[in-house]
C-alpha cells in the first residue's frame, strides 16, 4: 500500500527518503514478525553508479551506496543540505563526503514560486550577509540557488526538500504552498498541526475551501500530529523551513551488541522523557527505543557507549 497521509500510512523510499506515492515500487517480503520496512521506487533502482564534476564536490567522481560508511545506522550529514540522511548516497570515501540522493542529482536550474519570474541558477559561493529568500536565514554554506539580477538566494535543501501540494487527514482538499497573505483571509493565521501563530509573509500551507493553514515545517509531522509537533523551541533550535529530519526514514529495526533487545530508531515524542546516558531530553531528537523494555538513548549518545 502507498503513502497516504490521509490514512495514516507512511511509506519512505529508502534510497532518497521521499514518500512512495504510486506503484510499481518494490518492498521487502519479509514477514510482518521481522518489521522490516525497506523500499524502493521504481525509478530509484535505476539510480546512475556515479556523478563526475558535481558541485558539491568537484573534485572527485562521486559514487552511488547503499550504505554509507559513517559508522552506527547509516547516519550522515549531507555535504550539500547539511541535513541528516540515512538514505542512499552519493559518495567520495577518500574525502569522507557524502550526498543525499536529492542533492546528488540535484539541477543547474530551477524555477521556484518564490521568485517566479527568473530561473535560478547554481551557486557555488559562501553568502554569509544574504538570506535565504524562503527562511530569511543566512546562506552559509558555498552551494545556493541565486538569481543573478535580483540577487536572491534559496538554500537548496528549502528549495528541493519542500512540496508543493500537501495532503492533511482532517482537510479533504489539498493544501498548496504559498509565499504571500492569502487574499480576503479574515481571521488570524495559525498552524493546524502545532496550533502556533504563523506568519503568512513567510511560506507556509493553506486550504482555500477550509481556510486552514500549515507550517511548512510541521507539514512532514502529519502522520504523528497527536504526539510530534512544531514547537517555538524546535524552531529556535533548528532556524530552518525545513524539517530538520527530512531525509531521515524512522522506523528501522537495528540488533546491536551494547543493548540485548532490538532497537527502533525513531524521533523522539514527549513521552520518552530523558535519555538513559546523558539524562537530556529526548523530544525532536534522533533516539533508539527498545521494543521489549524501558531502555532509550539518544542516537548519538548510542555512538559513543
Amino acid at each position: 500500500m502507498c503513502h497516504n497521509p490521509m490514512k495514516k500510512i507512511q511509506l519512505l523510499c529508502n534510497a532518497c527518503v521521499r514518500p512512495i506515492t504510486e506503484t510499481p515500487f518494490y518492498k521487502c517480503n519479509a514477514s510482518e514478525d521481522e518489521r522490516c520496512n525497506f523500499a524502493l521506487h521504481e525509478w530509484c533502482t535505476r539510480l546512475p553508479t556515479k556523478i563526475d564534476n558535481h558541485p558539491g564536490h568537484p573534485q572527485h567522481t562521486l559514487f552511488l551506496m547503499s550504505n554509507a560508511p559513517c559508522g552506527f545506522f547509516n547516519l550522515y550529514d549531507c555535504g550539500v543540505c547539511r541535513l541528516p540522511c540515512n538514505g542512499y548516497a552519493y559518495g567520495c570515501v577518500r574525502c569522507r563526503v557524502y550526498i543525499d540522493v536529492n542533492c546528488g542529482l540535484m539541477p543547474e536550474k530551477i524555477t521556484h514560486e518564490s521568485h517566479p519570474n527568473h530561473l535560478l541558477s547554481i551557486v557555488d559561493k559562501s553568502l554569509d550577509n544574504k538570506e535565504c529568500l524562503v527562511c530569511s536565514k543566512l546562506v552559509r554554506y558555498s552551494l545556493s540557488f541565486g538569481c543573478s539580477t535580483c540577487n536572491v538566494h534559496i538554500h537548496p535543501a528549502c528549495a528541493l526538500l519542500v512540496p508543493r501540494t500537501i495532503r492533511h487527514p482532517y482537510d479533504k482538499h489539498p493544501m498548496h504552498l504559498s509565499y504571500l497573505p492569502i487574499e480576503n483571509h479574515k481571521s488570524e493565521y495559525f498552524c493546524e498541526i502545532c496550533e502556533e501563530e504563523l506568519n503568512p509573509h513567510k511560506g507556509f500551507y493553506h486550504c482555500d475551501m477550509c481556510s486552514q493553514s500549515v507550517h511548512i515545517e510541521c507539514a512532514p509531522l502529519i502522520l504523528q500530529s497527536e504526539t510530534e509537533t512544531h514547537s517555538a523551541k524546535y524552531q529556535s533550535r533548528y532556524k530552518s523551513k525545513v524539517y530538520w529530519f527530512s531525509n531521515v526514514k524512522f522506523g528501522s529495526i537495528h540488533k546491536t551488541p551494547n543493548h540485548p533487545h532490538p532497537l527502533l530508531l525513531a524521533q523522539g515524542i514527549a513521552n520518552d522523557g530523558g535519555c538513559n546516558v546523558c539524562f537530556e531530553e529526548l523530544r525532536y531528537e534522533i533516539i533508539l527505543r527498545c521494543l521489549e523494555c524501558q531502555f532509550v538513548i539518544h542516537e548519538r549518545c548510542f555512538k559513543n557507549t
